[in-house]
C-alpha cells in the first residue's frame, strides 16, 4: 500500500499507550515515522526505555527513529511518579532494556526533523502534551506540516481523574495543553467523556490470544493481570478503561464515533488543567462525542492478535 497514513506518536508508556503502539505496528493502513518519549505514566527515562520494549517484543518490520523528550512540565514543575501503571510503567514486567546503539535523540528536535522533512498526517499524543508543545513554540511555522492531532486528553463534560475536573495528561502540563489546543492546528480530542463507554473486562480482555510460545504473548497477558488487580482493589471495578487505545482506534478508524466542534480551552490559573467551552478562541477541536463501542473493541482485539500472529 502506497497511501498509507504517516504517523509520529508522542507517548508516556504506560498500559494502554504500550497496547496503542502494538496496533499501529500491527496496522498495514500506517506508517510511523517517529516515535517520542514524555514523562506521563512514568519519568521520561522509563517511558523511552518501555518504548524500545515494547518495539523489541513486537520485532517491528521497520524500526522507526525514537526520540527520549520532556523530564517535566514547561513550567518546570517537578514529575511526581505514579505507580498506577506499576514501578516499570508496564505492569511490573520488568522486562530487560533492550540495547540501542548511538546518540539518542531530543524528541522536540526529532520531531522537527522529521516534519521538515515531510508533511505528515496525524501525529498522535498519549501523553502530556510538553514536547508537542515545545515544537510549536520554537517553530510555529512547522504546524503547516501537520495534518492534524488525535489528542488523548481532557474532559470537558466528565469528571476528572486528577482532580473534579482535570485529566491526567492536560494536569500534567496544563500550559502545554493550552498551547496545543490553541495552536490551530486541526485536533480531534478522544477526552475521558469517550474512553469511560469502554470497559474492558476479564471477558473482553480473554478474546486476545494467549500463546504461551509468544514472548509478546505473555507480556500482555501479565500487564492485563496487573491492570486487572489494580483496578479492582485501588477501584472497586471489574475492568479497566484503556484510553490511548481508543485514541489509536480513532487514527485507525475515524468513522468509529460522532464528532462535535467546540471551541475549547484549558485553564492554566485557577482550575488547573480543566478543559472547558471557551467561544473566545474559536479553535473548533473536533470532540469525540459517541464510539461505536463494538467496533472498537474489535479494532483493538484483532489488531493485537494479528500482532500476536
Amino acid at each position: 500500500m502506497t497511501d498509507k497514513k504517516k504517523l509520529i506518536i508522542d507517548c508516556d508508556p504506560g498500559i494502554d499507550d504500550s497496547l496503542a503502539l502494538m496496533m499501529a505496528l500491527a496496522s498495514e493502513e500506517v506508517d510511523v515515522r517517529a516515535i517520542t518519549a514524555v514523562f506521563g505514566n512514568a519519568d521520561t527515562d522509563k517511558t523511552f526505555e518501555n518504548i524500545l520494549k515494547v518495539l523489541s517484543l513486537s520485532r517491528a518490520r521497520k524500526m522507526p527513529p525514537i526520540g527520549k523528550g520532556a523530564q517535566n512540565s514547561l513550567s518546570g514543575k517537578p514529575y511526581k511518579p505514579r505507580f498506577v501503571h506499576g514501578v516499570d510503567g508496564l505492569g511490573n514486567t520488568n522486562l530487560d532494556r533492550p540495547k540501542i546503539d548511538g546518540k539518542i535523540e531530543d524528541a522536540k528536535n526529532l520531531i522537527m526533523r522529521t516534519l521538515s522533512q515531510e508533511k505528515i498526517d496525524t501525529v498522535v499524543t498519549l501523553g502530556p502534551l510538553t514536547n508537542i508543545a515545545r515544537v510549536l513554540i520554537e517553530g510555529p511555522a512547522i504546524k503547516e506540516k501537520i495534518g492534524q492531532i488525535v489528542l488523548m486528553g481532557g474532559a470537558v463534560y466528565a469528571a476528572g481523574n486528577v482532580t473534579k475536573d482535570a485529566e491526567f495528561n492536560i494536569y500534567q502540563d496544563a500550559e502545554a495543553a493550552k498551547v496545543v489546543i490553541n495552536s490551530k492546528i486541526p485536533i480531534k480530542l478522544v477526552s475521558l467523556d469517550a474512553t469511560r463507554k469502554i470497559l474492558y473486562t476479564k471477558n473482553t480482555i480473554n478474546k486476545i490470544k494467549h500463546r504461551k510460545d509468544s514472548d509478546i504473548s505473555n507480556f500482555i497477558q501479565q500487564m492485563f493481570k496487573f491492570a486487572l488487580d489494580y483496578h479492582k482493589k485501588y477501584r472497586q471495578r471489574d475492568g479497566v478503561y484503556l484510553p490511548d487505545v481508543l485514541a489509536m482506534c480513532v487514527v485507525l478508524d475515524e468513522e468509529i464515533g460522532s464528532f462535535k466542534d467546540l471551541s475549547l480551552d484549558v485553564d492554566i490559573e485557577k482550575d488547573i488543567g480543566k478543559t472547558f467551552v471557551n467561544l473566545k478562541v474559536k479553535n473548533e477541536v473536533k470532540f469525540l462525542e459517541e464510539v461505536d463501542t463494538d467496533k472498537a473493541v474489535k479494532i483493538f482485539i484483532d489488531s493485537i492478535n494479528k500482532l500476536i500472529g
